[in-house]
C-alpha cells in the first residue's frame, strides 16, 4: 500500500502545534554552507596535540545566525548533497569573523594524528559543504533512528524488544543503566546502544553518565550484556549496527579493554572493526557467547 504522504506531514505538524513544513525541515535537517576557500598547509598548534587546515565561507542573509565564534559543523561531500549517501569527511570550526567582508574563518580538524588529517583533506574540495545543525536537534534524531531501526531489525530475526524508560521514579524502582532488555526462548539480556565516537570513527563510543557507581564516563562491564554501536557515521547506512559482549578481554577472547584506571569499566573508546573477533555483524552472532 502506497504511503500518504500528506496524511504523514499533517500528523507531524499537528504534534507541534501546527509548525509549518519548513520549520521542520530547519529543526531535523542541518544546513548546508558550501566552502568557499580551502587551504589544505597544514599547522600545528603551540603547545597542544591539535593539527589543523583551514577553510573560508560566505556569509550570508541566510546562514548569518549560524555564524558565531566556535560554531562546529561536520564536512560532507557534494556527492551527498546532490544525492548520495551521507559521509562525514572531517570537521569545522569557526575561529573567525569579518562581517563586513561577509567572511568566516575556520579549521578543518579530526581525531587522531597528523596523517589522520592528511587522509582527511585528500577527500576534502571546495566542491564540498560545511553541514551545521541549527537547533540540536539532528543528534537526538539520529539517535532515535537509531534505536527505532535496531528494534525493528532484532523484532524481525524473533527476538522480543522491551525498550527501557529514559528515567524511573524513585517510588517505582530502580534506575535503568542500560536500553533495552531482548528476549529470545526465554533468555533475556540487556543492551545497550551506543555510536562511534564522532571525533574518529574508527572507535566506538563507549561512554556513560557519571551517576552514583559510576566514577568514569566509561561504561562499567556488569551494566550490559551486549553492545549495539551504530556504525552510521561509518556507513551513512541507518540500519548498520556492531555488536559485541559486555566481558573483558582477558575474560573472554572476543572480550572489550578495560579501563586503565578503572578495570570494572571497559575503554571508552575501543577500536570497532567487523570480524576483528571481538565485534560481529549480527545479535545473533553474540547472543550465545557465555
Amino acid at each position: 500500500m502506497a504511503l500518504d504522504y500528506k496524511h504523514l506531514l499533517q500528523t507531524l505538524l499537528k504534534r507541534y502545534g501546527g509548525a509549518e513544513p519548513e520549520a521542520l525541515k530547519d529543526v531535523l535537517c542541518p544546513a548546508l554552507i558550501p566552502i568557499h576557500t580551502l587551504d589544505k598547509q597544514i599547522i600545528k598548534l603551540p603547545k597542544q596535540s591539535h593539527y589543523r587546515a583551514s577553510f573560508t565561507i560566505l556569509i550570508t542573509d541566510t546562514n548569518r545566525q549560524l555564524m558565531q565564534l566556535g560554531r562546529t559543523g561536520k564536512f560532507v561531500p557534494k556527492e551527498y548533497v546532490d544525492g548520495g549517501v551521507w559521509r562525514e569527511i572531517a570537521k569545522g570550526r569557526v575561529i573567525a569573523l569579518d562581517f563586513e567582508k561577509r567572511l568566516a574563518s575556520g579549521e578543518v580538524y579530526i581525531g587522531g594524528n597528523k596523517a589522520a588529517l592528511e587522509q582527511a583533506l585528500a577527500q576534502l574540495s571546495t566542491g564540498d559543504y560545511l553541514e551545521i545543525d541549527q537547533y540540536g536537534a539532528s543528534a537526538k534524531v539520529l539517535s532515535g533512528l537509531v534505536e527505532y531501526y535496531l528494534s525493528r531489525m532484532v523484532s524481525g530475526q524473533g527476538y522480543r524488544v522491551r525498550r527501557m524508560p529514559e528515567d524511573v521514579a524513585r517510588h517505582v524502582g530502580a534506575y535503568y543503566y542500560y536500553d533495552y532488555e531482548f528476549e529470545k526462548t526465554g533468555v533475556v539480556k540487556k543492551v545497550e546502544v551506543k555510536s562511534l565516537w564522532g571525533t574518529n570513527t574508527k572507535y566506538a563510543r563507549l561512554i556513560h553518565s557519571k551517576t552514583d557507581g559510576y566514577p568514569t564516563s566509561s561504561c562499567r562491564f556488569d551494566t550490559q550484556d551486549i553492545f549495539a554501536v551504530s556504525l552510521f557515521l561509518r556507513t551513512g547506512n541507518i540500519g548498520d549496527f556492531a555488536f559485541a559482549r559486555s566481558v573483558p578481554e582477558d575474560v573472554r577472547s572476543y572480550g572489550l579493554p578495560r579501563a586503565a584506571a578503572y578495570p570494572d569499566h571497559v575503554n571508552q573508546n575501543p577500536p570497532c572493526t567487523l570480524g576483528d573477533g571481538t565485534w560481529f555483524p549480527s545479535i545473533d552472532d553474540v547472543w550465545n557467547l557465555p
